[in-house]
């Protein structure tokens, strides 16, 4: 049996880093399925994974639209030289429904849902009307919870939610939240009230574009809950967009094509004029 681990988490809260942190840390093979809200599937392309077993699930919310996938390229892994699969759920998805595959799929079992929060916007997100309810799943359903950027946060409210919370800083290596001990329920009930309701706007260019013009448009547009892609600038400089609820950062890219990017958000968005 191959074990399947779910990482869940809102949008931006670290999921693509940590599970490069789990690459990074361990020798054997692991396959990783990745979902994107969006056609533009960003984070498989952000996934190190040197036995080039990531597999893409686009177009849709992997907890709604996507449940023949996950079974298709589960079954695709059969016959490969792998030791586990990880999942990394859509950010605005609860991880029940991908959960339960990894116990009911021939040949593969669940090793548990590990959600990841950053803590700087967690706060905000849980009393949020439009994404609370999800938010709150993503931790309530999961066997631990990894917290990034605590900075002294209070955890009274996460641990009404969920009592197996591990803090970023005492993290040694990221390989043991893989590890059987960290997950001790299951969850196999559906959960049948809906998430909220959220779009993707995919923008594309040849032309230079500038960071600043791009942070002017986010700022503008407070119903965008995540932005994600590649900006390219004039002289063929390049950066790696990350914006979530909590900050917007540019990092260096070698991505050297056009500028691309996602928007998902709630409510409206206008049109952007770079």
């Amino acid at each position: 049996m191959i074990p399947v681990t779910v990482v869940a988490g809102y949008l931006g809260s670290g999921k693509t880093t940590l599970i490069n942190q789990f690459l990074k840390e361990t020798e054997s093979p692991i396959a990783v399925l990745v979902n994107d809200f969006g056609e533009l599937n960003i984070d498989a392309e952000l996934i190190d994974n040197q036995d080039s077993l990531t597999l893409s699930l686009t177009n849709g919310c992997v907890c709604c639209k996507l449940s023949d996938d996950i079974g298709v390229s589960l079954e695709s892994l059969k016959g490969k030289d792998i030791n586990a699969v990880i999942i990394e759920a859509s950010g605005i998805s609860l991880p029940i429904k991908i959960a339960n595959y990894g116990l009911s799929w021939p040949g593969f079992s669940l090793k548990g849902i590990l959600a990841v929060a950053d803590g700087q916007s967690i706060g905000t997100l849980l009393e949020d009307k439009f994404v609370g309810y999800t938010v709150k799943g993503q931790i309530e359903q999961a066997d631990a919870v990894l917290l990034n950027r605590s900075y002294g946060l209070s955890l009274e409210a996460l641990n009404e939610l969920n009592k197996n919370i591990f803090l970023e800083e005492e993290v040694s290596n990221y390989g043991d939240l893989l590890s059987a001990k960290y997950f001790a329920k299951h969850f196999i009930e559906e959960n049948l009230k809906e998430h909220a309701t959220f779009q993707s706007s995919i923008f594309t260019s040849n032309k230079p574009i500038k960071r600043e013009d791009i942070k002017k448009y986010i700022l503008l547009n407070p119903n965008i809950q995540r932005a994600k892609g590649w900006v390219c600038e004039e002289n063929g400089v390049c950066s790696l967009l990350q914006m979530t609820p909590s900050e917007c950062n540019f990092s260096p890219s070698d991505f050297k094509s056009q500028t691309r990017v996602v928007f998902i958000y709630t409510g409206k968005l206008s049109p952007p004029e770079f």
